[in-house]
């Protein structure tokens, strides 16, 4: 997805298109290894093939297509003598060498060997056109450039052979040796070369070396007096060397024209990117693994870097902004089950041969636009990159599930009179993290050492954080001063919802709820040198709190005959606790089996409804129940779900419920007939039905939220898919779904039309929500004709449905 924001960073989802195979065994007699492994590859964009060498010696290729690769799509190229330590291939405007499509290999043998693969013969089926020698040590790279093959040496050159000239009555190009570049620190350990592409530049070479080092050799294309204009042959000039850009050897170079930048890999655990132009070092990125990055990738579409290591783990780095966007584990570490030759045979090749079955030897680009081959030591997966979707994720969060989300409103937030739109979120990793909300990178992190967290809020308007705890304590943390005061011994449960409410001007409470059934408001603003201090409670769940349509005290039900109540499980055991200590004889067991078989109702969701001044509850029961806020008298009750709620919502008189049913509910919170004579025989009490039920989540519904300009509705749920409804006509209008995430909360945002998402993954999905875009003419609350009138009377048509649903009453079980 491409941001409103340019420096926002683009997500990607990553993930195997194929099955991983193992690479042939090549039927050769010179084949000494029963289980090779790879330990170099080369993809020739022009042929679709990838070539790879392996420790035996042998070079082979697979034809890359996007079906699954297997063992039949493999061929046998040729053998050195010792492993392979270097593949290249040329374009077809590299002179003979391009047309007539040769391969070009390097060995630790220290040879290099021109082949012609013809694929005719299926024991011998490539001609070695030439074999060249000069160097002492292994071939550690090769580069092709026009007439010449370039190549390096842990002897200590780099060495340019040249087609030889006047020979064109042979079948193939025959190379000699025409210049030595001398004098390197120690092994030269690779060579990268590209151009801008321009007419008459070609380029330039960059070298490493063992001591950290890099060195700039550039090409110069020499005049040809006989035809009075550049010839073929080129004369090759050191031009710069850095030294000790890393301050251990250098494995991996890699130089990228288009951005003016050498990339460089080390063995100090470290990727540089290091500016031609300034001289310096631009961006510097340390494995956060800590272990060694093994091949470089570069995507030139949308600026990225991709380093694969020994941990098996990808990572990319944006070179816009420097940081790492996302890490992906592409290789499992092989088992001893789930090796088919046995693990100790596997394992003793791979330590004879350097490498590791769970490192990755090498992610190329092939086939076009983020299809990307992944290798190791004996495996191939073809694996797609997708940057085209619809979230963008906030990277460098936290490490477990994501449980809560609070955006702020955009109040004046500091001296400088900035608006404040941070962003907050919790995690059962026991983290607050707070973002900030220009490039969503995390500016604070709050760790509580004693509890679990479990709920969160934000107090904008005293810059107080608020946590709930699983051992029933408050946190209240100042941002200002780093302070922390809790409040204790009020919730005997882990506190599971945290709401700010307005109850009359200039007092705004706290109140929180918790498994045990109890709701508690607090006054924590610390006003007159008062400490933060508990308001009032009462058990708005549970054996004690009003059940149904029940008057607070009344003790009836429905009918008006006395209701019976369940002991409190508290209650009984320390009932019987006291017994036991008072020498009597304990009380019957019965009551404590029966609340033991049933459990006592937790609250799970809180909302405070400010126009109609009341409290909203709602839990495992599956029932809602509203409360006055003033006095803090049971209204009534809502009922219709068939499982626990989960999540509650609100949008003026109405209110949605999220459940364990995978159903959201939408209700008139406090209907206006409670008070009408009709109702006297309920004592004052509603018990209602759902207005409408909206069905298309799979899973447990976990978040709710109105969008403020279209009034449509957000919901989030376990199934990995985030909906945006018109629920008034009860539809769908837009989709977002990912396969391999949980959706756990939500929030949305006040200054851009974003919505945060929190998931079980431990990551924040940040989805674009253009509102024009899903309230599409014609549907919903935007009718063809009259459209202010049209969606006045809808509502107003609505209303008339709650009415209509509230003067038929209901018993406890929900029968009318």
């Amino acid at each position: 997805m491409y941001s409103d924001d340019e420096e926002a960073e683009i997500a990607v989802d990553i993930r195997c298109i194929t099955g991983q195979k193992e690479p042939i065994k090549p039927a050769l007699a010179s084949v000494r290894s029963k289980d090779p492994s790879i330990v170099a590859t080369h993809y020739d964009p022009y042929r679709r093939r990838l070539y790879y060498g392996l420790d035996d010696g042998a070079v082979c290729f697979w034809i890359m297509t996007e079906s699954t690769p297997n063992s039949n799509a493999s061929r046998f190229v040729g053998a050195h003598k010792g492993p392979v330590s270097a593949i290249c291939t040329p374009r077809p405007t590299d002179g003979d060498l391009g047309k007539g499509g040769l391969i070009v290999t390097g060995s630790v043998d220290s040879s290099i060997k021109i082949w012609d693969y013809q694929g005719k013969v299926m024991l011998e089926p490539t001609v070695c056109v030439q074999t060249l020698y000069g160097h002492s040590g292994t071939v550690t790279s090769l580069v092709i450039l026009g007439d010449y093959i370039i190549s390096s040496s842990t002897d200590g050159s780099i060495k340019m052979w040249r087609h030889e000239e006047g020979r064109r009555q042979l079948v193939y190009p025959w190379f000699e040796l025409q210049a030595t570049v001398s004098g390197m620190e120690g092994w030269v350990r690779g060579l990268s070369h590209d151009s801008s592409g321009d007419v008459g530049d070609l380029g330039a070479l960059y070298a490493a070396d063992e001591s950290g080092g890099i060195t700039r050799i550039v090409p110069e294309a020499l005049w040809d007096d006989s035809i009075q204009r550049l010839s073929t042959r080129m004369d090759f000039r050191v031009n710069r060397r850095v030294e000790h850009l890393h301050d251990r050897s250098v494995s991996i170079i890699r130089f990228v024209a288009k951005w003016d930048l050498v990339l460089t890999v080390a063995f100090d655990l470290c990727i540089r990117a290091w500016d031609v132009k300034t001289e310096s070092v631009r961006h510097c990125w340390a494995n956060e693994r800590q272990c060694q990055f093994t091949t470089l990738e570069v995507n030139l579409e949308f600026d990225e870097i991709l380093a694969g290591d020994t941990s098996g783990v990808l990572s990319i780095f944006s070179i816009r902004t420097g940081r790492l966007m996302v890490t992906k584990h592409m290789v499992q570490p092989a088992t001893a089950a789930g090796s088919k030759r046995g693990v100790g045979a596997s394992a003793a090749s791979t330590a004879a041969s350097g490498g590791s079955s769970s490192s990755i030897q090498s992610v190329v680009s092939v086939l076009g636009r983020q299809l990307y081959a992944v290798t190791t030591a004996r495996e191939l997966g073809l694996w797609i990159i997708d940057h085209e979707l619809d979230y963008n994720v906030a990277r460098g969060g936290h490490e477990k599930a994501v449980i809560s989300l609070y955006t702020c409103s955009g109040g004046v937030a500091g001296p400088g009179a900035d608006l404040d739109y941070r962003i907050f979120s919790a995690s059962v990793d026991n983290t607050v993290r707070l973002w900030d909300p220009y490039d969503m990178g995390c500016i604070r992190v709050m760790e509580e050492a004693t509890s679990e967290i479990s709920a969160m809020t934000f107090f904008e308007g005293w810059n107080l954080l608020v946590t709930g705890h699983d051992n029933g304590n408050i946190r209240l943390w100042n941002l200002d001063t780093g302070h922390a005061t809790t409040l204790k011994d009020k919730h005997t449960n882990a506190v599971t919802a945290l709401s700010l409410a307005l109850v009359h001007r200039n007092e705004e409470l706290l109140i929180s709820a918790s498994y045990d059934g109890w709701v508690v408001l607090w006054d924590i603003r610390s006003l007159r040198g008062e400490p933060p201090h508990m308001v009032a409670k009462f058990r708005a769940h549970g054996p004690e709190a009003p059940s149904g349509s029940r008057v607070p005290g009344s003790g009836t039900g429905d009918s008006g005959s006395p209701t019976p109540q369940r002991s409190s499980l508290t209650g009984i055991v320390a009932g019987a606790a006291a017994a036991a200590a008072a020498g009597e004889p304990r009380p019957c067991t019965d009551a404590l089996r029966v609340a033991l078989a049933s459990p006592e109702p937790e609250i799970l969701a809180l909302k405070y409804d400010p126009l109609k001044k009341a409290i909203v509850t709602a839990g495992t029961e599956g029932i809602i129940k509203v409360w006055a806020a003033t006095g803090y008298d049971y209204l009534g009750c809502h009922r219709g779900h068939k499982n626990a709620v989960t999540c509650l919502a609100l949008d003026a008189n109405f209110l949605f419920s999220g459940s364990d049913d995978c159903t959201i509910c939408l209700w008139d919170t406090v209907p206006a007939a409670v008070n009408k004579p009709h109702f006297a025989a309920l004592k004052g009490t509603f018990s209602t039905r759902p207005l409408k039920v909206l069905e298309a989540h799979r899973r447990s519904v976990t978040g709710l939220d109105v969008l403020p300009a279209s009034g449509h509705l957000v919901s989030c749920s376990l199934d990995g898919q985030l909906l945006v409804w018109d629920y008034v006509a009860g539809q769908v209008r837009h989709r977002f779904a990912h396969d391999t995430e949980e959706f756990r909360c939500l929030a949305l945002r006040y200054d851009r039309p974003e919505v945060l998402v929190g998931t079980l993954q431990a990551n924040i999905l940040r989805y674009t929500i253009h509102e024009q875009a899903v309230a599409a003419a014609g549907f919903g609350r935007r009718p063809s004709k009259g459209h202010a009138r049209q969606t006045v009377d809808s509502v107003q048509g609505l209303h008339g449905v709650v009415e209509g649903l509230t003067l038929n009453s209901t018993n406890e079980n929900g029968v009318g």
